[in-house]
């Protein structure tokens, strides 16, 4: 995986905000509750919206230059954006009943081979389709009425050499494909309480596989989703 350009973190950062100010993002409430452990490396992270009646939202951030160890050296991480920064993906609380809005925004710009074609498409969602916005779908010009946006794009799937990293729950049925340099917006409902395993597809850790180190550590490429 190669980090992606200060250029492109830059587009996606203001595709980001973009996103926000069209509506997309209907806001973010995050609660204040974080746990660490004595070791410092369990995070415990909550987002809860103060409004039932809209969409809860998260959103998870993918960085690529992550230093997981002296043999291992970087590797990319998925990370819950809080109000106090960038929190661990190792246990990620969700209410159950209510619309998920998650929003993942990816600075990695390099694709990594997808463990099954199955995951090239959006399962699970409302009409299996998500929202991809990238500086192809973004395609801003400046006209005589203001600035013109093409905004994103409702896809159900992307081209495998596309796609950097996918976010799924197996046990739920979700599967959402990140595409290179972009962001994605997606929306879903949990309603059985539990805890369940969400992890990447793509064979993007450490090894000549490419399936260890972040692929199988908790708050990197798998981790824990709690819905109550």
């Amino acid at each position: 995986m190669q980090r992606a350009s200060a250029a492109k973190a830059a587009a996606i950062f203001a595709v980001v905000i973009l996103v926000a100010a069209a509506g997309i993002a209907i806001g973010y409430g995050f609660g204040t509750s974080v746990q660490v452990s004595a070791e410092g490396t369990t995070v415990t992270s909550t987002v809860s919206a103060s409004n039932s009646s809209e969409p809860y939202v998260l959103t998870l951030v993918v960085t690529t230059e992550n230093s997981f160890n002296s043999s291992v050296g970087d590797q990319p991480a998925f990370y819950v954006l809080g109000p106090n920064g960038l929190q661990s993906t190792a246990q990620i609380v969700l209410p159950a009943h209510r619309l998920i809005e998650l929003v993942i925004v990816n600075y990695d710009d390099g694709s990594a081979n997808l463990s099954s074609s199955q995951y090239e498409s959006v399962a699970g969602t409302v009409g299996n389709t998500m929202l991809l916005v990238n500086n192809t779908k973004v395609n801003s010009t400046m006209t005589s009425s203001g600035i013109d946006i093409q905004g994103a794009e409702s896809v159900s799937s992307l081209p495998a050499d596309e796609i950097a990293h996918t976010f799924t729950i197996p046990s739920l049925g979700i599967n959402i494909p990140v595409g290179t340099s972009s962001t994605v917006v997606a929306y879903f409902t949990v309603n059985e309480a539990g805890t369940y395993t969400w992890l990447c597809m793509t064979a993007c850790g450490a090894g000549a596989d490419g399936l260890g180190g972040a692929m199988t550590t908790p708050g990197w490429m798998t981790g824990s989703l709690v819905v109550r």
